[in-house]
């Protein structure tokens, strides 16, 4: 742990104004090593600005890029770019990965839970100190950081799997510990004990009077958002954990408690969505709104030259803090100067360095989307239009290379709507939002194994209005092969996983998907089809993931060098490990 702690004393970053209401126009943080309480903690900018930067750890390019990489890449959805000699990303995608891939390093998110920690323990301090920073502020700026260092962790525990749980603020070397991994159920609740303190302590959604907070910090519907996925995370490993006789306690919990639990999380947002849409909405008429008062493209197609656009698309992800979102990290460069003292945005880049940039995609992306993916939608959803610079439905010459649209396209279709110049780095990181939630509902619903008939009703309900939404269906034109009603519970369960692809595509939420899926199952014999995605070598990579252990990515072989408590995943715990293919 002590290589991810050094990077942090060495950080100095100037924070943009719109995640701190009451920030000035900007914040330079002062590093930990300096921060000591008789020099810092000593008004409310002190905390607003060591919060901000947690927030802006998360938006970094390093963490933006781990999110692609981690949740995304080893899926079908991704693949590298077709042109790309060696590099990580390629060793990755091709089941070459071992200890030194650079992908293994995960020191920002704990230089993020480092500054979540620091919050946690020194904010009160300034409560005494500064009569502008009621406790009740205080509250809320510890509820988010409670909040935050859960995700972090969160998205470790998915990574890696048995991870070290970091608890304590360091604010130097001489503070450093070297702590042990734990079992992931265990760290699971940890991850949830943080999650219980802040849906206490956040601010209430739509109460920040400036709209971006409301999506840009985490509120309650973005804390009950995380507790829906780690319960659901909850249920996979302790099903997993049961099959296989694990003795710790937790594998012998009733997994229907944790899918309880997701259903009612994931029911509390939808409601305090609904309820919020219906106060912003004095005149409000059901038989004007999509079910769950989603963005309509009904009568909103704008036919031009046989093309389409969707006004969801638009909204969501071009003007960004729609309605439906939950939680973004927020990123405008016009307000912002990176942390190595340049002003082109290259501290926010993650986006375009993986997906590309510029009006022809001057800047090459890292990946591409492999064409059997595609196949996943019918020819008259608009997603795929949105999503990729795929033709619409016109039936134009397919693009030698799929592209990544979602966060780079300045419109819908991506084919004629064009990308964000290459110094354009504007858009935001969607973490989670509505139809996130309503997916992880219906997966709920029909991965218990109390799931009934109604069960399996409500979850095709859920499903069934986020796909007619991306789904052409004007007065003159049917949808192409409308859903139909599943015959069971597991039928039920692929549907909910196939939507979960078509609708969070590129979004950093698909491997994971798939990786929960295998677990549930106690089996990768379900997951070993991305492998298809490659043109050659996929019986290699399919021989790779034998295991349960090959899902989850090896400890980077420097973090292991200072952490001497730290132990390999069995998946790569081979003589002289930092010994790879791609050397």
């Amino acid at each position: 742990m002590k290589s991810i702690y050094r990077k942090i004393v060495l950080l100095s970053v100037t924070i943009f104004t719109t995640l701190m209401t009451s920030c000035t126009d900007f914040l330079t943080i002062i590093p930990p090593d300096k921060i000591v309480h008789e020099q810092f903690w000593q008004t409310k900018e002190d905390v607003n600005g060591m919060l901000a930067t947690s927030y802006l750890k998360l938006a970094s390019q390093g963490a933006i890029q781990r999110a692609i990489v981690w949740g995304e890449l080893r899926s079908d959805a991704l693949t590298f770019e077709s042109n790309m000699t060696k590099n990580d990303i390629r060793y990755i995608v091709e089941a070459n990965l071992t200890d030194e891939n650079g992908y293994t390093r995960w020191d920002v998110y704990y230089q993020a839970i480092n500054y979540a920690n620091l919050v946690i323990e020194y904010a009160p301090l300034v409560v005494e100190r500064d009569p502008d920073f009621s406790q009740g502020n205080c509250d809320v700026v510890i509820g988010e950081m409670y909040a935050m260092r859960a995700l972090c962790h969160f998205y470790l525990v998915r990574t890696f799997r048995d991870v070290p749980m970091a608890m304590v603020p360091a604010i130097n070397d001489s503070e450093l510990q070297e702590y042990p991994q734990i079992h992931p159920l265990e760290a699971l609740d940890m991850i949830m004990a943080d999650l219980d303190i802040a849906e206490n302590l956040v601010m209430k959604s739509g109460n920040y009077s400036n709209p971006k907070d409301n999506y840009g910090r985490i509120t309650r519907n973005a804390v009950l958002a995380m507790k829906a996925d780690v319960n659901l995370w909850r249920a996979a490993f302790t099903t997993y954990y049961s099959k296989n006789g694990d003795t710790n306690p937790l594998a012998a919990v009733d997994v229907n408690k944790y899918y309880s639990d997701c259903i009612a999380n994931c029911q509390a947002v939808l409601d305090n969505m609904d309820a919020e849409y219906k106060k912003d909405n004095k005149l409000y008429d059901p038989t004007k709104t999509l079910p769950y008062n989603l963005i309509s493209n009904v009568n909103e197609f704008i036919e031009k030259n046989t093309t389409y656009e969707s006004e969801a698309f638009d909204d969501i992800f071009v003007a960004e803090n729609s309605r439906e979102s939950i939680f973004e990290l927020q990123i405008d460069q016009n307000l912002c100067s990176q942390s190595d003292g340049n002003k082109d945005g290259d501290y926010f880049k993650g986006l375009q360095i993986m997906y590309g940039a510029g009006t022809s995609l001057d800047v090459s992306p890292q990946v591409e989307v492999p064409e059997s993916f595609l196949g996943k939608y019918e020819k008259d959803d608009l997603r795929k239009f949105s999503y990729t610079n795929c033709p619409h439905i016109s039936g134009a010459t397919m693009p030698n290379k799929i592209r990544v649209a979602k966060y780079i396209a300045n419109g819908s279709p991506a084919t004629t709507g064009g990308f964000r110049a290459k110094d354009k780095v504007d858009a935001n990181w969607i973490v989670y939002r509505q139809t996130d939630v309503m997916l992880m509902m219906a997966e709920a619903l029909v991965a218990q194994p109390s799931s009934s008939a109604d069960d399996v009703k409500k979850a095709f309900e859920l499903v069934n209005v986020i796909n007619k939404r991306a789904r052409i269906d004007t007065t003159a034109n049917a949808i192409v092969n409308p859903l139909r009603v599943p015959a069971s519970a597991e039928a039920a369960l692929d549907l909910v996983l196939d939507e979960r692809a078509r609708e969070l595509a590129f979004e950093g939420k698909r491997w994971y998907d798939l990786v929960r899926k295998a677990l549930r199952e106690n089996t990768t014999d379900n997951i070993k089809f991305v492998a298809d995605k490659l043109t050659s070598g996929s019986a290699a990579v399919k021989n790779k993931m034998l295991g349960i252990d090959n899902l989850f990515f090896p400890l980077s072989v420097e973090e292991m060098r200072f952490n001497k408590l730290l132990v390999q995943n069995p998946a790569y715990d081979v003589d002289d490990s930092s010994i790879g293919m791609n050397k």
